[in-house]
Order: structure tokens, then C-alpha cells, then sequence
């Protein structure tokens, strides 16, 4: 899709609130365990992750599936199941990747460096197959088709690259350069999962 063709209602819009949803919720979930907040850094992680999660669904439910010709018919107790269980996923994905690069895990625990590294290769490895399980929910086909493609692993690891280069300026100190990190990985792999999900792309 070319950028003149973009709509603001219906092709930013929907993944401007996605990003800023996750952005907040891992920014002041890191910020407020670090303060030793742990049950409002948690309710924080949640509200925002449902913001990113609402945002997407509304915009597969009223404009990807209107432009499809299609309509949702799937009931809606199915479909809040479904995102509660997705959402969960990657909170639980988010928390063992912080737990590992912490070195909270003890029989893992080790130094800075390889504790840092072997988070950022778990949270590849987990976030690619929740992206793939993901996009194949959304667009009503298996996650085989895109564990391999190279745009999913592509936007998967911008989020990575973000999350690494964010906790990583945290810890040193700078969280203003860390918060630029995450939020432009953040942007980078809304914007790269857009252009796949975006009607235009489903073939007839």
C-alpha cells in the first residue's frame, strides 16, 4: 500500500493506540517494578496490553472484515477468551524474558552479559511463534505460514531489538534513550504487522 493511499482513520489510527498501548505498558511496568510496585506494575502491564489488543480487534472487526466483504461470526465470549489467552501469553513471555535477563532464575543465573544474550534469544524464539499464532488467528490460517516468513521474523525482532536496547539503557541508567529503544521497535513491528494484516494483502 502506498503511503498517499493511507487512510488515518482506518491505517494508522488503529496501530498509533497499538503501539502507544504497549509502549506504556512495558515502559511503567519496568518503572514501577524497579520502584518495588509490583501489583500496580502489573495492572499497568495488563490495562495496556488490552489498549494494543482492543485496538487490533476493532480494526479487524469493522474495517479489515467489512473491506473483506466479510463479517465476524464468531461469538463474542469465544473472541475475549481468545484475547484474554493472547495477551496472557505475551505478559507471561515479557516476564520471563526480564526474570532471565535479570538472573532471577537462579539455575540459570550467570553473568551480566550471557544473562542479557540468552534473554534476547528467548524472547525471539517465544515472541516469533506468538506472532505466527497470532497472525494466523487473525487471518484464518496456520501459524506455519508465518513462523517462516521473513516479514514476521523481521517485525519480530524490531520488538526484540526495542525491548533489548530499552532495558539495557534502563539499567545504565538513561531511561530516556531507553523509552526512544522500545518505542521505535515498537513502531517498526506495528507498522511491518499492519502492511500484512491490512485487507489489500488477503488474496481473493
Amino acid at each position: 500500500m502506498k503511503l498517499r493511499q493511507l487512510d488515518l482513520r482506518t491505517d494508522i489510527l488503529p496501530f498509533v493506540i497499538a503501539t502507544a498501548g504497549e509502549f506504556a505498558a512495558l515502559f511503567f511496568w519496568l518503572k514501577y517494578l524497579d520502584e518495588g510496585r509490583f501489583i500496580f506494575a502489573n495492572l499497568v502491564l495488563w490495562a495496556g496490553f488490552a489498549v494494543e489488543r482492543a485496538a487490533v480487534y476493532l480494526w479487524i472487526r469493522f474495517i479489515y472484515r467489512k473491506k473483506e466483504g466479510r463479517t465476524e461470526s464468531q461469538p463474542l465470549l469465544v473472541t475475549l477468551a481468545g484475547l484474554f489467552f493472547i495477551t496472557l501469553s505475551e505478559i507471561l513471555i515479557w516476564i520471563l524474558w526480564l526474570s532471565i535477563a535479570g538472573g532471577d532464575i537462579s539455575w540459570l543465573a550467570s553473568s551480566f552479559t550471557v544473562n542479557f544474550t540468552l534473554a534476547g534469544v528467548i524472547l525471539m524464539g517465544l515472541m516469533l511463534v506468538e506472532h505466527s499464532v497470532e497472525m494466523a488467528a487473525l487471518r484464518r490460517t496456520k501459524p506455519l505460514a508465518y513462523i517462516r516468513s521473513p516479514n514476521t521474523i523481521l517485525f519480530t525482532f524490531m520488538e526484540v531489538a526495542g525491548a533489548m536496547g530499552w532495558l539495557y539503557f534502563v539499567r545504565a541508567d538513561r531511561p530516556v534513550l531507553g523509552a526512544v529503544c522500545l518505542l521505535v521497535g515498537l513502531s517498526i513491528e506495528h507498522v511491518l504487522q499492519g502492511s500484512e494484516l491490512r485487507p489489500d494483502e488477503v488474496p481473493l
